[in-house]
């Protein structure tokens, strides 16, 4: 069997994600709801700013039409919206992914029964799809639990980065 060695690491790129994708990970596990108004103020602000810097440029420009402007007054309002519902950016994102995950189980447990006569595996199918369909309506109702999630899963995905890289720096 031929071992492949690896012979250069990319030290500083690496180490510098993996240490920011820990901190973000941590922000996000303790502090979920901070942090979806904070995302929802940044996104909010960058929205803001395109639509603001767009119109400012298409007012000096003698090619600007009116879908220009259209555009720059929905990124603005888009910006807007971001900024002053923050709070509806958490439950958005809640809703869509619980949603998603109750139709998936959904999915799966009508691919199950469809099954349930030829194979004996379908079972398995059946209570995989219960499952997922109590984790998605969980999820719609639970306050913060994507982001935590999505934290838990930054801090465990950089910290084993981080061992990975101190572990192959000195191969």
């Amino acid at each position: 069997m031929k071992v492949i060695k690896i012979k250069s690491y990319k030290t500083t790129n690496t180490l510098i994600t993996s240490i920011v994708l820990l901190i973000l990970g941590i922000l996000l596990f303790t502090n979920p709801s901070g942090m979806t108004k904070a995302l929802s103020y940044i996104i909010g602000g960058v929205f803001l700013f395109l639509g603001i810097s767009k119109a400012i440029f298409d007012s000096k420009s003698s090619t600007s039409t009116s879908t220009d402007q259209y555009f720059n007054i929905v990124m603005i309002l888009i910006g807007l919206i971001f900024i002053i519902f923050n709070s509806a950016f958490e439950l958005l994102v809640r809703l869509v992914m619980g949603i998603w995950i109750l139709l998936s189980g959904l999915s799966i447990i009508a691919s199950g029964a469809n099954t349930m006569k030829a194979t004996k595996g379908s079972i398995i199918s059946l209570i995989i799809g219960f499952i997922l369909i109590l984790v998605g309506i969980y999820m719609i109702f639970v306050d913060n639990l994507v982001f935590s999630t999505i934290g838990l899963i930054l801090i465990i995905y950089s910290v084993l980065s981080i061992v990975d890289y101190l572990l192959n720096k000195g191969a």
